[in-house]
């Protein structure tokens, strides 16, 4: 976590704003994605606190985790467990990846006996 002043909630207009912004989409194709009058953005980006429900419909509008973005800056660390779950499996797949490469060392031992075997013959 960085060390700049993550303690003060983030205004939340602003921050629908800027999310609105970056993914170049209509006031317009928002409101029909989401099912309310494009003239309600005017009114979340002045709102420094929205609902639940307008984060939610806004992210999946724009099909981004805005709620995980807010949980990033949240200045107390939390692991989700879609987190906890890909690190198990990134741990089972290295240690998949280590026994393989033991089987190819060993593999690759082998070899080079069978060659000095077939050499020897020849």
């Amino acid at each position: 976590m960085t060390k700049e002043n993550n303690t003060q909630l983030p205004h939340n207009g602003q921050w629908i704003m800027k999310a609105v912004e970056e993914e170049k989409i209509s006031f317009a194709e928002l409101g029909r994605r989401m099912g309310v009058d494009p003239s309600s953005f005017r009114q979340y980006g002045e709102s420094d606190s929205l609902q639940m429900r307008i984060w939610w419909k806004l992210g999946l509008a724009i099909n981004r985790n805005l709620i995980a973005e807010i949980g990033d800056r949240f200045p107390v660390s939390y692991e989700t467990k879609r987190e906890k779950e890909r690190v198990a499996e990134r741990n089972n797949l290295q240690k998949e990846l280590e026994k393989a490469q033991a089987e190819i060392e060993k593999l690759k031992t082998q070899l080079e006996v069978y060659q000095r075997i077939v050499e020897k013959r020849l």
